[in-house]
């Protein structure tokens, strides 16, 4: 059902090119085509963009699952490693916080930490 959807979404979203197009909605929480747009762009089939949205839903269905969970990464945990990006490119956190776009990686690093966080609390118990 996932895939006929993110199919039918695809088709429809490959002719429309506005910023606020909505591709799909996850329990009540749009995918719009500017957040997907940088993705789409770099794959030639259908199919490649099918998995694109699917894994934007995967991506959302489990930040949401965190969220729930309560395992959202702490406002400490972000800055660390907002400290490691910073250092990795020869910069200062207040030299990465200048950039303009520095919410979408502030956002990035806490969708990443919600999902090692719930990975985490998923395998906390298995043995090898």
């Amino acid at each position: 059902m996932k895939k006929i959807l993110a199919f039918f979404l695809v088709s429809f979203a490959s002719c429309a090119y506005s910023g606020n197009t909505i591709v799909a909605i996850v329990n009540k929480t749009p995918i719009t085509l500017n957040s997907t747009q940088i993705n789409l762009l770099e794959v030639n089939t259908k199919d490649e963009q099918i998995l694109i949205i699917n894994n934007s839903i995967d991506n959302i269905l489990q930040l949401q699952k965190a969220t729930e969970l309560d395992l959202t990464p702490t406002k400490r945990n972000i800055e660390n490693v907002l400290n490691d990006i910073a250092q990795s490119n020869n910069l200062s956190l207040k030299e990465l916080m200048n950039f303009e776009d520095f919410y979408l990686i502030e956002k990035e690093v806490f969708e990443k930490l919600s999902i090692l966080n719930l990975q985490r609390f998923f395998t906390k118990d298995l043995m090898i």
